[in-house]
């Protein structure tokens, strides 16, 4: 076997910090004529460790594992993370998974990732070892956006803040999420603008509640994130009008692209306020994505 060059981590949504990891892996791979190897944690520790009961990931796990292997990386292993996992020696972690099982060449890592108990198994570990193990050890400096770190909870932040251009700037594409179209009150159809329901995982990261230009399987849309207040609905739900579309969805997958954020919810006086704004909705939201093919 040649051996493999090998990159390790969580990869939420393979943002552009990801990204550079994955390409320099790929690079040094066909450098010294290795196999290119992303090694992908899951669950996420943050939730096996109990350190955060309300954890949501940015893509599922099949979406992280096909951009991953978009960007060039011939393999993607998927590694259980359990708490017996994170209490093995980092040494033990190098040589029975990275050298034995995965026959490691060239290790490449983040600024910050550190493995095994203790979180001792970070750069300066992996260089002092290397020699007497055969192998190297690269190390990748941190993306910046806008003088600030790019990480994954960054980017939790942002769409829960409803800042979908921020997100999608440290992410290199627009955020998506993917859902079934399920019955719903059929409230958009009454106004003129008939939605789909979409039926969304929890583990998923949901934008903050408003109204926001997206694109539904491609198509010019805008999406109702949150409660339904003109109609005395407080149960969350995301809905999206697809623009000059009205076929029958009901079943079907979709997949919702977000692009920006046009107003937070509100609570109008009657309905023909509300399908007053919902007609400048659309206004706004024909704008903004036609001004993405400019």
């Amino acid at each position: 076997m040649k051996g493999r060059a090998i990159t390790l981590g969580n990869f939420d949504g393979v943002h552009l910090g990801h990204q550079a990891l994955l390409r320099e892996t790929q690079k040094i791979a066909e450098q010294d004529h290795l196999t290119s190897l992303a090694l992908t944690y899951h669950p996420n520790p943050a939730i096996v460790l109990g350190k955060k009961n309300d954890f949501q990931y940015l893509m599922d796990l099949d979406a992280r594992q096909a951009k991953i292997k978009s960007l060039g990386i011939q393999e993607v292993d998927v590694l259980p993370f359990t708490v017996e996992l994170s209490q093995m020696e980092a040494e033990t972690f190098l040589d029975s998974i990275l050298l034995q099982k995965y026959q490691a060449k060239h290790i490449i890592i983040g600024f910050n990732h550190c493995f095994g108990k203790g979180r001792r198994g970070n750069f300066e570990l992996l260089e002092s070892l290397s020699k007497n193990n055969n192998f190297k050890v690269t190390v990748v400096k941190p993306i910046y956006f806008k003088e600030i770190k790019i990480s994954s909870s960054l980017i939790r932040d942002f769409l829960k803040n409803g800042d979908i251009k921020n997100a999608n700037s440290c992410l290199g594409a627009n955020f998506s999420v993917t859902g079934k179209v399920i019955p719903g009150r059929k409230d958009g159809r009454k106004l003129g603008y008939p939605t789909a329901n979409l039926d969304l995982t929890e583990e998923i990261v949901i934008p903050g509640k408003g109204v926001y230009a997206t694109l539904t399987d491609g198509r010019p849309s805008m999406t109702n994130v949150g409660n339904k207040p003109t109609f005395g609905e407080e149960s969350q739900s995301i809905e999206t009008h697809i623009l000059d579309y009205d076929n029958d969805l009901y079943g079907k997958i979709l997949k919702l692209e977000f692009i920006h954020k046009i107003r937070d919810i509100e609570k109008f006086p009657n309905l023909e306020a509300l399908i007053q704004e919902l007609g400048r909705d659309e206004i706004a939201t024909r704008k903004i994505l036609s001004d993405l093919t400019k």
